[in-house]
């Protein structure tokens, strides 16, 4: 007996850490695979937004800020391997940080950073993958083809023999409703917290950190942007990235962004040495919120129904850093692929 393997169309909805090792995996398998993401790149929260503006001179001044996932380290021996490859591809860097911390429990360790930007590592993963970007999935249908991806405008993809859900919880949720009630109940229990970042120019200062984790006050984790491998600041200024406190987060959701800029901004201004003589300068100050940016719960494996060629991965799952979003889609990928060798991606032929 012989096997002649028949690849199956699979969609992952997510162009994040998770929904790329999902992808990658699946492509290794021999799968035929498109990815789906509603913003205009991929990466997820490993983002980077490049901000414009000009000074009194009348100079157009740009920065670029990683405002997601500032980094990230690496412990088990098949993510090590991934970025490996990468960092030999050139879109990866390492760094020690210089982290200012009260408890010595938080050592900063080695940590990576893709480069130029944050999206460059998924951009590598990813580079082979059929993309369609700016392409919000606002429903799933299934048929006797298979499944349909239905955008805001009514448009629908497919068919797909599998469909695989790479998103915060709340947004897998919605699209499970009515093909996987138990499982759209059980993302909408897991409590995802915000973070609003505060993206930020100042004029150079006499900082000796790269970063700091602040004991008290609205800041978790405050970093000089620009010292980051491969990341630099306008001529004579500091770039800085700071993210909000969970709980602060959360009390402050619905407010502007502006004026979350402004709060978050004195925060950060109360931590930094004066100039001699005068006040700090800042060029620029802005904010974003991601809205489900850290999950509560512990590591979750993935799932995967392969009755309904239905799965869901993601660092809601994975524990919410960059590896256990890795990991997540990586070990989904492998279900997939074992389940379809062993029952549904092989037509048996006599030699």
């Amino acid at each position: 007996m012989a096997h002649d393997f028949v690849p199956q169309s699979i969609a992952v909805v997510g162009a994040g850490a998770a929904g790329a090792a999902c992808a990658l995996g699946l492509r290794a398998a021999g799968h035929r695979v498109t990815v789906f993401d509603k913003a205009r790149g991929v990466g997820g929260r490993m983002a980077t937004r490049r901000a414009q503006w000009t000074e009194a001179t009348g100079q157009v001044v740009t920065a670029e800020f990683d405002h997601g996932a500032p980094h990230f380290a690496a412990r088990s021996p098949r993510f090590t391997a991934a970025l490996a490859r990468a960092e030999a591809a050139g879109v990866l860097a390492r760094w020690q940080p210089r982290v200012h911390v009260d408890s010595p429990l938080s050592p900063a360790g080695e940590r990576f950073v893709p480069v130029p930007g944050m999206p460059a590592l998924c951009r590598y993963w990813l580079a082979d993958v059929p993309l369609r970007l700016q392409h919000t999935v606002t429903e799933l249908r299934r048929g006797e083809e298979g499944w349909h991806l239905v955008d805001h405008d009514g448009r629908a993809d497919g068919p797909f023999d599998q469909v695989v859900l790479a998103m915060p919880p709340q947004q897998a949720a919605a699209l499970l409703a009515g093909h996987h009630d138990a499982w759209a109940q059980r993302l909408r229990a897991l409590k995802m917290d915000p973070c609003w970042t505060l993206m930020a120019v100042t004029d150079e200062v006499d900082w000796p950190w790269d970063a700091t984790e602040p004991p008290r006050g609205p800041l978790a984790w405050v970093a000089r942007n620009d010292r980051q491998p491969g990341r630099t600041a306008p001529a004579g200024c500091a770039a800085w990235v700071a993210h909000a406190t969970p709980a602060w987060s959360a009390a402050h959701l619905e407010e502007t962004a502006a004026a979350v800029a402004d709060e978050l901004g004195s925060a950060l201004q109360a931590l930094l040495p004066r100039p001699s003589g005068g006040t700090l300068r800042w060029h620029h100050a802005a904010a974003h919120r991601w809205r489900y940016a850290v999950p509560v719960s512990g590591r979750l494996d993935p799932w995967w129904d392969a009755s309904l060629g239905l799965g869901v991965c993601g660092d809601a799952l994975g524990g919410g850093d960059v590896e256990g979003a890795w990991r997540s889609g990586d070990e989904l990928a492998d279900l997939i692929a074992i389940e379809l060798e062993q029952s549904g991606a092989t037509v048996a032929t006599v030699d």
